[in-house]
């Protein structure tokens, strides 16, 4: 996909986002997507999380239940555990912890640094 045709799907509202982590970044930046018109799908490792989700209720104080329930109900947001939702997407943002622990190891998931997991699920020229 060009530039020109992604700014399309952007301004048209066409675009459909990935947001890969669904917690107090992930969520209310997907919930201000959908607001907004645009249709998301939502990746979190945490299997009760995104079962919450896809019931409508919110997992993150800032974010209400009613907001989530409406773009659940609209067909605006789906949320799913695993990647193969990845490949029909136009834009991807990554809402993970970046922090490191005492012990210097990551916090984010390893699966986003393998690019042999991205590169099977993510479609050609996007």
């Amino acid at each position: 996909m060009v530039a020109k045709e992604l700014e399309e799907l952007i301004l048209t509202r066409e675009a459909k986002i990935a947001i890969i982590g669904l917690g107090y970044v992930g969520l209310p930046l997907a919930m201000e997507f959908c607001t907004a018109g645009y249709n998301v799908v939502g990746f979190d490792t945490d299997k009760q999380r995104v079962e919450a989700l896809r019931e409508g209720k919110s997992c993150v104080l800032d974010v209400p239940s009613e907001i989530v329930a409406v773009a659940v109900r609209e067909g605006r947001f789906k949320a799913f555990t695993e990647f193969d939702h990845l490949q029909d997407v136009d834009a991807v943002s990554i809402c993970v912890p970046t922090l490191l622990r005492k012990i210097k190891t990551r916090m984010y998931p390893n699966y986003l640094l393998l690019p042999e997991t991205n590169s099977k699920n993510t479609s050609t020229g996007r």
